[in-house]
C-alpha cells in the first residue's frame, strides 16, 4: 500500500467520522427541538378589529416570563401545529351573526371536517378559550362557544371553562396589564387642531376632524406614535374632563374607562391624524357619548386622550394590486386612509371607490372627505349613489352601495381579476413605462356599519364573484372588512 493510499484512507475515515458526528448532533437537536415544541404554549388569535389580537399579545408577554410561547394568527393555524404542542390558548372574536372572524374561517371549516370524521387528533392537547364580543349582539361570543365545543369533541382537554368578555363594557381591559408600559399602547393626548362639518344636514352632521399627535420622542423620551392605514383609535372622552391627568393614569389598566373606537382616516405620512365622525343623537335628541364629544364638546386646542389600536385585518400591504374601496357614510374614513396610502406613492395600483350616502343635495361630501387626494391619479373610477335620489322615496325602491356592485358586476370582476381574463390596462394608474398591474390579484376593503351596508355588500360580492372566488378572497386575506 502506497503512502498516497494510506492518506486517502485516513481522509475517508476522518470524513466519515465527521459525517457520523453531524448525524448524531442533528438527531439530538431534532429531539430537543421536538421536546421544546411539546413544552410550548401556543397562543392563537382570530381578530376582526384588533381587540382579540391585542389581548393575545398581552397574554404572550405575560406568560413568556415562565413559559416558552409561540404566537400565531388563526389564519395560519392547522391541526398538525396543535399536535406539536401540549397547551394552546385561543383568543377569538365573533363576527357578524355568530360567524368566525375572517382570519378564523379556514380553521373553522377544518374543525368541522375533522369533527365529521369522528377522530380525536387533539387528545394530547390542553386548551383554553377566551372569547371577545358585545352583548349587544344576539350571538354573543358564538364563535368562541363553537371553538370550545369543537376542540373538546376532537379530544382536547379544557384547562378552564370558556371565558367570554364584553368589550363594550370594558371587560377585556383587565387582560391588558402587561401592555401598560408599552408606549405604543398607552393613552396619550391628541390635541384638536381642526373640525369642519362636511355635509349640510344639521340633524346628522358628518365632520372631518384633525388631531395633532402626542409630543415627539425627543420631547418625552418615549417611542414615536404612529399608525397604518386601517388602524383604529380608541377615544376616552371622560379623561378630557380631568384638569391634569397624571402619568400614572395614562398607563394604568383601563378597567373603569369607557372608550369609543374610530377608524383612522389618514396615512401616517400626513403627520396629523384625521377622523370622519357622524354626529349621533338618541330619541331624545341627546348627543352620543363618543360622537358628541368629538363633534361638539371637544374644544379647539383641547386634548382628547386616546390610544392607537392595531387592526391588522384591515392593513393592506400590497400597494400595486387593483384595490376596491367600498364605504357608506362615516365609513369613508377608512377609504380615505387607504387612498392616501397609495396617492402619496409615486407609483401605485389602481383604486375603484364605491360610496353610498343618503341625500344628493345635503350629503354630497365625497370630494371634501377625500381631499386632497380626491383627484389622485391612482383613482381608476368613482361610483357614488344616494339612497334618497330616487323619484320614489319608498324603502323598497331605494338603492344603496351594494346595488351598484351588482349593476357593475362584469366590470368589477374584470378589475379584480375574477373573470376569465385579468383586468384591462384601462385601469392602470401607474406611469406608462412601468410594469402593468394586470397580473396582480385585486383586493377589497369595506368600511362602515355592519347592519345594512356591511351585510348587503357582503351578499352582493358573494353573488357577483361566485362562491369559489369569494372564498379565495377570504382565505388569501384579500377581503378586508372594517365594520362596526
Amino acid at each position: 500500500m502506497t503512502e498516497t493510499h494510506r492518506l486517502l484512507i485516513a481522509l475517508s475515515s476522518v470524513t466519515l467520522y465527521v459525517l457520523w458526528v453531524a448525524v448524531i448532533f442533528f438527531k439530538s437537536k431534532t429531539n430537543v427541538d421536538s421536546s421544546d415544541s411539546k413544552n410550548q404554549t401556543l397562543i392563537v388569535y382570530a381578530s376582526q378589529t384588533g381587540t382579540a389580537e391585542k389581548i393575545a399579545r398581552a397574554k404572550a408577554a405575560e406568560l413568556a416570563e415562565n413559559e416558552a410561547i409561540s404566537l400565531v394568527s388563526m389564519a395560519s393555524l392547522n391541526l398538525a401545529m396543535l399536535g406539536n404542542v401540549s397547551k394552546a390558548l385561543f383568543v377569538v372574536s365573533t363576527y357578524g351573526e355568530g360567524e368566525p372572524p375572517d382570519a378564523g374561517t379556514r380553521f373553522y371549516h377544518t374543525l368541522q371536517r375533522a369533527k365529521k370524521s369522528g377522530a380525536t387528533p387533539l387528545s394530547n392537547l390542553s386548551f383554553e378559550v377566551i372569547g371577545v364580543g358585545s352583548r349587544e349582539y344576539k350571538q354573543f361570543c358564538r364563535f368562541a362557544v363553537s371553538l370550545y365545543e369543537n376542540m373538546s369533541l376532537l379530544g382536547g382537554t379544557p384547562l378552564n371553562s370558556l371565558t367570554t368578555l364584553d368589550s363594550g363594557k370594558g371587560e377585556h381591559l383587565v387582560h391588558l396589564n402587561s401592555l401598560a408600559n408599552d408606549s405604543s399602547e398607552q393613552i396619550q393626548p391628541w390635541v384638536l387642531e381642526h373640525r369642519k362639518q362636511l355635509n349640510q344636514d344639521n340633524t346628522r352632521g358628518l365632520y372631518a376632524i384633525t388631531l395633532k399627535p402626542p409630543p415627539s420622542a425627543d420631547e418625552t423620551g418615549t417611542a414615536p406614535t404612529t399608525w397604518e392605514a386601517g388602524d383604529i383609535i380608541d377615544i376616552y372622552p371622560d379623561m378630557a374632563h380631568k384638569k391634569r391627568p397624571s402619568s400614572e393614569s395614562l398607563t394604568k389598566p383601563l378597567r373603569k374607562l369607557v372608550g369609543r373606537s374610530y377608524t383612522i382616516a389618514s396615512a401616517p405620512q400626513e403627520d396629523d391624524l384625521k377622523l370622519v365622525v357622524r354626529e349621533v343623537r338618541n330619541a331624545k335628541g341627546e348627543l352620543g357619548y363618543g360622537s358628541g364629544f368629538l363633534t361638539h364638546k371637544l374644544l379647539q386646542n383641547q386634548a382628547a386622550y386616546a390610544q392607537i389600536r392595531k387592526n391588522t385585518n384591515a392593513v393592506i400591504t400590497d400597494t400595486q394590486c387593483p384595490l376596491v374601496l367600498i364605504a357608506a357614510g362615516s365609513g369613508i374614513a377608512g377609504v380615505r386612509a387607504q387612498l392616501a396610502k397609495r396617492a402619496i406613492l409615486k407609483e401605485s395600483g389602481p383604486v375603484w371607490i364605491f360610496y353610498g350616502e343618503r341625500d344628493s343635495e345635503l350629503d354630497n361630501v365625497l370630494s371634501k372627505a377625500l381631499s386632497p387626494f380626491h383627484n389622485a391619479r391612482c383613482i381608476h373610477k368613482t361610483s357614488i349613489i344616494f339612497s334618497k335620489s330616487s323619484l320614489d322615496s319608498t324603502t323598497a325602491s331605494k338603492k344603496y352601495v351594494q346595488h351598484m356592485i351588482v349593476e357593475q358586476a362584469d366590470a368589477l370582476k374584470a378589475f379584480l381579476g375574477a373573470s376569465s381574463g385579468k383586468a384591462s390596462n384601462s385601469g392602470k394608474c401607474i406611469s406608462s413605462d412601468a410594469s402593468p398591474y394586470t397580473d396582480r390579484d385585486g383586493q377589497i376593503y369595506v368600511c362602515g356599519n355592519f347592519e345594512g351596508m356591511g351585510k348587503g355588500v357582503d351578499a352582493a360580492l358573494r353573488d357577483v364573484l361566485g362562491e369559489e372566488h369569494y372564498s379565495t378572497l377570504i382565505e388569501k386575506r384579500r377581503y378586508h372588512r372594517d365594520l362596526y
